[in-house]
């Protein structure tokens, strides 16, 4: 038994509740219900993302100057607010407001909860430990997600209704929030660094001033856009295309889940088996393959295609924060430069998901994504031609960052 085991079971327990998401394959249906209309999903998720872009780093700093535990508990209190008022919304105006305030809750969370945990190991002693906690905490995720979209799917089969899945969701997560007052603060200050400003210029310059790095982050950006979009069609494609029950939506969902937690574990021996070439290469290839058989395929067989996907999903971010890693040689700049590449992921999304809604109107789901794919075949292979020149140029031994919790929404 280790000091503040008691704590780290806190956490754990914290962790599991708020992470029952009934509503995981079900909210956009519920969205696509009220409207049948794929640009009109698109825009209201893309309000989501654009509050992101506006709070993320606001809410970085309250956390720094008010506490982790304080950041967390408005975090999963605003959070669950932006789940109900979204299970309550039946008009465009009340989707949209919805979303941003569930959007603001997590740029909250996301401020405060990976911070506590490690600045509670820094007190413990036992920071060398976080790799493993955190794991363990993304696999019970992932297994609390699987157990929820089963009992999400059971729900809604029984009484026709989508949005009970976010009203019940947004119980759990009140009652998850108050778990946080069993939480300790973790005493720990956090270092003084560079002015934000300062921070920032020289995050900048790492990026776009090493070819690699620039070479990775434009990488990431690209596969992750394909991912989220193929994310945002699947449950409409799946019910709509492929004429499952919601139930079936549920328990497919749920084997997605495990899956992904699955590969999540593994990505360190597949990227040491791979190599760093290989490794690219395949997230790109599997990428493109599931686009190509969901506009092939109009089959059950298809959903074959999305455990690729969702391989592709769970591998990413360690592989590529991974290599990234690797190459930022400056510690406290790291962090600056992961922003930078979620924060461009961010304002590429919002530029792509509107017109690919548009197109998914106007034509279908399955033609919107083969014409994704046209688009990120030649931007990808000409990443990896790039990569392929600069991958052993710059030499690098620093470890790669774990998956944090995933709170939105696929």
């Amino acid at each position: 038994m280790g000091a503040g085991d008691d704590r780290i079971r806190r956490y754990y327990f914290f962790r599991a509740v708020t992470s029952f998401s009934l509503w995981l394959p079900f909210w956009l249906l519920w969205v696509y219900e009220n409207f049948e209309n794929m640009l009109i999903v698109t825009v209201i998720d893309t309000a989501f993302w654009a509050t992101m872009i506006l709070f993320q780093i606001p809410t970085g700093l309250i956390g720094d100057k008010y506490g982790r535990k304080t950041v967390l508990f408005i975090g999963e209190v605003t959070y669950v607010a932006g789940i109900f008022l979204f299970g309550m919304s039946d008009g465009f105006w009340q989707f949209l407001g919805s979303n941003m305030v569930w959007a603001l809750g997590v740029c909250f969370i996301v401020s405060g909860d990976t911070p506590f945990l490690y600045d509670t190991l820094i007190e413990l002693k036992r920071e060398k430990e976080f790799i493993n906690i955190m794991a363990r905490c993304n696999a019970l995720m992932y297994a609390m997600n699987a157990v929820a979209c089963v009992v999400g799917g059971m729900i809604v089969d029984a009484t026709d209704r989508l949005d009970l899945t976010l009203l019940i969701a947004a119980g759990i997560g009140l009652f998850g929030s108050m778990t946080i007052v069993f939480l300790k603060e973790p005493l720990v200050t956090t270092a003084k660094v560079q002015g934000y400003q300062s921070q920032l210029r020289v995050g900048m310059k790492i990026v776009f001033g090493s070819g690699a790095i620039l070479v990775l982050v434009l990488f990431q950006v690209v596969i992750e856009i394909a991912v989220y979009v193929m994310a945002v069609f699947r449950p409409v494609y799946m019910s709509s295309d492929l004429s499952l029950s919601y139930l079936d939506i549920g328990l497919f969902y749920a084997s997605f889940s495990v899956v992904n937690g699955i590969v999540l574990t593994q990505a360190g021996r597949i990227e040491t088996y791979l190599g760093e070439k290989m490794s690219l290469f395949t997230l790109y290839a599997s990428t493109l393959i599931s686009f190509v058989v969901v506009f092939l395929i109009v089959s059950p067989v298809a959903i074959l295609a999305q455990y690729l996907m969702y391989a592709v999903s769970g591998l990413l971010s360690p592989i590529t924060y991974g290599y990234i890693n690797k190459r930022v040689l400056s510690s406290q700049h790291r962090s600056t430069v992961i922003a930078i590449a979620t924060f461009l992921f961010t304002l590429l999304l919002a530029a792509v998901e509107i017109p690919a809604g548009y197109s998914a109107q106007e034509s279908s789901l399955r033609e919107t994504l083969l014409l994704l794919a046209i688009v990120i075949a030649p931007i990808g292979a000409y990443l990896l031609h790039r990569w392929a020149k600069e991958v052993d140029r710059i030499p690098g031994t620093a470890p790669g960052l774990i998956k944090t919790r995933v709170l939105k929404k696929f």
